[in-house]
């Protein structure tokens, strides 16, 4: 595995990235790994299949569906796309 290495981080952003990953109940250095694989796999276009909204929708508000937690965090740092109604 390759090391990287990011200075100048402000200790303001460095704290609330410590506490986001603290929410996600993962290190910081985990959580940062999984976003930085996520930013890559979503350039290449790689990753989860597109579902509509609606599809995903009714798969959270079942019962038994994952935690809303983590469906708002993937939902807050999910990059902004137009909507196709198509």
């Amino acid at each position: 595995m390759a090391d990287i290495l990011i200075r100048n981080v402000s200790p303001r952003t460095k704290e609330r990235l410590r506490l986001r990953a603290k929410r996600r109940g993962k290190s910081l250095e985990a959580d940062l790994r999984e976003t930085l694989e996520r930013i890559a796999n979503e350039e290449q276009g790689v990753g989860k299949p597109k579902v509509g909204f609606g599809t995903w929708l009714a798969s959270i508000s079942r019962p038994g569906s994952d935690d809303l937690t983590g469906i708002l965090d993937e939902l807050r740092s999910a990059p902004l796309r137009r909507v196709d109604f198509e």
